[in-house]
């Protein structure tokens, strides 16, 4: 995982589609950042920047699945760097929803796409 955030606020799709990414395991956030990509394009937001990012001169990272991200909020403190807010992971939830949780007490929900959260990009090995 990044060492950082990569944004303290922004929105997890620039249009209100249905991207199909509801891909939720291990590795699940890589086919997920891929299909919102595909279906975004250009812009500014959460999928984009974690695929944009480069660290530790490493250029393969991605927004982690609602799994992956429950595993990065369990490991908080070794991994380091968060905040106590909203995280967004890269599973889609129902209509024009995606998954986040709470790195305060770890409750994980599906709100609307355009609301503004933190992103933290991690990346597989």
């Amino acid at each position: 995982a990044a060492t950082s955030n990569q944004s303290t606020g922004i929105q997890w799709s620039i249009t209100n589609t249905v991207t199909n990414a509801v891909r939720n395991g291990i590795h699940g956030g890589i086919s997920n950042t891929e299909r919102i990509i595909i279906n975004q394009g250009a812009g500014s937001y959460a999928a984009q920047l974690c695929a944009n990012y480069i660290g530790g001169d490493y250029a393969d990272w991605y927004l982690p699945s609602k799994h992956e991200l429950n595993l990065l909020y369990l490991q908080k403190t070794v991994v380091g760097g968060f905040e106590n807010n909203y995280y967004w992971s890269s599973t889609e939830g129902v209509d024009y929803n995606a998954w986040f949780q709470y790195f305060y007490n770890g409750s994980q929900n599906s709100g609307s796409k355009g609301n503004i959260l933190y992103v933290r990009a991690i990346r597989a090995f």
